[in-house]
C-alpha cells in the first residue's frame, strides 16, 4: 500500500514543480570581503548545478562552477529542527547553501540560504544576501556574460533557448484540422482513504493539470474521466475502463493513486490495485491486477497508450512504518518549453508506455504534494520537452529518468526504503 512521507514543502516560498529554473545567489564572503554572484540551475527535486563569480570581474576573473546535489535531516520531535541543503560535487571549492526551519513554521524560514564553504566546520556559516529565480527571458546576452564567455557551449546554448521561448511565445497555434486525435485521460484515484486521501487528490490535480495544458498548447482536444470520492470501488471502475472508447489514432492515458499489494505467490511483477470503497472492505476481494487493465486498455487500440500506477507492491498484509522527509527546492515554473519535443513525444510516437512506482516487495511513497512517482514523472516530462535539453525526448529515457528521480526522493529522509520503478516501454515513431 502507498505510504505517506511528510514533506515541508511549505518552507521554500511556494517552490512549486519542475523544469530548467534559474536562481541567483548573492553574497559577501567574510573573509576576503568580496562580493560573490552566482547562477544556480536547477533541474530536479535532487539535483542542480552553479557558476560563481566575483562581482566586480564576472567571467573575465576566475569562475567557479560545480553540481550539486539535496541532503538534509527529518524534523526531530526532540528539538522540531529541521535543515535542507544543497552541497558541491567538488568539495570546498564551491560553497554548501542551507536553509533550516523551526517548529514547522514557513516563517521561520527566509528565502536567502545560509552559506558555508568548509565541510569540515559547518557551524562557520553566514547569511546571503539574496537568492531570486531568474526568468528565462532575463539571461540575455549581457546577464549571462557576467557569467560566461561568448565562446562558451554553455553560454550558447542558454542564449538561444531564451531567444526560442521568447519566440514561442508570440507564435500564434494553428488548429490541426479535422484529422486531430484526442487526448483522453482515465484517471482513478483513492482520494477517501484517510491515511492517504490527501496525496491521492493532489495527484488528479497534478495530473489533470498536465495532461489538460499539454492538450491546450497541442491543440488537442482533450477528454478526461475520474474515479474517485464516492464513485470509487472495483465496479466502477471496471464500467469506466469498459466504457472508455478511444480512437485509432488517440493519445490515452491511465493512471491509478492509491493502495496497491501482491499476493505471496504471484510471479507478475506489477501490483494489484487496492479497490476497496472503505477500509472496512477486504482488498483482496476488491481489486484489480495492472496487467490485466493494461492489457484492457491497450487492446482499446490508440495510437499511443501510456499506462501508469503509483501503489505499493508490498505482499498482502505486509505493513510499513510512516516516514518523515523534508522539502526540496522545487521551482515554480515550466518557462523553457520546446513544443517541437512535445510534439515529437505526444504526436509522432506511438505504442505503449507502462510503469509503476515500486519494484515486488517495495512501497511506494507519497506527501501532500502527490506521490513521488507521479511528481517525478511530471518532473522528468518537464525535463524531457525542455529547450535546455539537448537529448532527442523519448518515452524510454522519460520513464527510466522518472523512476531514478522517484528512487532518489526516497533514498534517506527518513524513508526505510527507496523505491525502484518497474516499467515497459515499446513506442516507434510513427513519421
Amino acid at each position: 500500500m502507498k505510504k505517506v512521507a511528510l514533506i515541508f514543502s511549505l518552507l521554500l516560498v511556494t517552490f512549486a514543480t519542475k523544469a530548467q529554473t534559474f536562481y541567483e545567489l548573492q553574497f559577501t564572503h567574510p573573509l576576503d570581503g568580496k562580493k560573490y554572484l552566482g547562477l544556480m540551475t536547477y533541474f530536479s527535486d535532487e539535483r542542480c548545478k552553479m557558476r560563481i563569480v566575483r562581482a566586480d570581474e564576472g567571467s573575465k576573473g576566475k569562475v567557479w562552477e560545480s553540481d550539486y546535489e539535496k541532503d538534509g535531516q527529518p524534523v526531530t520531535t526532540e528539538n522540531k529542527f529541521g535543515v535542507m541543503y544543497y552541497r558541491p560535487l567538488n568539495g570546498r571549492s564551491m560553497p554548501t547553501v542551507f536553509w533550516h526551519w523551526r517548529d514547522f513554521r514557513a516563517e521561520d524560514m527566509k528565502p536567502e540560504p545560509k552559506i558555508f564553504y568548509d565541510l569540515t566546520d559547518p557551524t562557520n556559516y553566514f547569511d546571503a544576501t539574496s537568492f531570486k529565480e531568474k526568468q528565462l527571458s532575463e539571461l540575455t546576452a549581457a546577464y549571462l556574460e557576467k557569467f560566461y564567455k561568448p565562446t562558451d557551449a554553455e553560454y550558447k546554448n542558454l542564449l538561444a533557448a531564451a531567444k526560442k521561448a521568447g519566440a514561442q511565445n508570440k507564435t500564434e497555434v494553428v488548429s490541426r484540422g479535422g484529422d486531430t486525435p484526442t487526448l483522453r485521460l482515465l484517471m482513478v484515484a483513492n482520494t477517501e482513504v484517510s491515511d492517504i486521501g490527501v496525496a491521492c487528490q493532489q495527484d488528479i490535480k497534478n495530473v489533470t493539470n498536465e495532461f489538460k495544458n499539454i492538450a491546450r498548447v497541442l491543440e488537442l482536444p482533450y477528454e478526461q474521466t475520474i474515479v474517485s470520492e464516492d464513485e470509487f470501488g472495483k465496479s466502477n471502475v471496471a464500467k469506466a475502463i469498459e466504457n472508455f472508447k478511444p480512437g485509432k489514432k488517440d493519445i490515452v492515458v491511465f493512471v491509478y493513486s492509491g493502495h496497491g499489494f501482491r499476493f505471496q505467490d504471484q510471479k507478475d511483477y506489477f501490483p494489484c490495485i487496492d479497490l476497496s470503497p472503505t477500509a472496512y472492505d477486504k482488498a483482496v476481494e476488491n481489486y484489480a491486477t495492472m496487467t490485466d487493465i493494461y492489457k484492457a486498455i491497450t487492446d482499446k487500440g490508440a495510437r499511443l497508450n501510456i499506462v501508469l500506477s503509483d501503489c505499493c507492491n508490498t505482499k498482502v498484509g505486509q505493513e510499513t512504518p510512516t516516514a518523515v522527509s523534508i522539502s526540496t527546492l522545487f521551482s515554480r515554473a515550466s518557462h523553457s518549453l520546446d513544443t517541437d519535443k512535445l510534439r515529437t513525444l505526444f504526436l509522432e510516437q506511438g505504442g505503449n508506455v507502462w510503469a509503476t512506482a515500486a519494484s515486488p516487495g517495495e512501497a511506494s511513497w507519497c506527501s501532500v504534494k502527490g506521490g513521488f512517482f507521479l511528481l517525478s514523472v511530471i518532473e522528468s516530462l518537464r525535463y524531457q520537452i525542455s529547450t535546455l535539453t539537448q537529448e532527442k525526448p523519448s518515452w524510454e529515457s522519460l520513464i527510466n529518468l522518472a523512476i531514478d528521480e522517484a528512487r532518489k526522493k526516497t533514498n534517506g529522509n527518513g524513508v526505510p526504503r527507496e523505491q525502484n520503478g518497474v516499467k515497459q516501454v515499446k513506442t516507434k515513431s510513427i513519421q
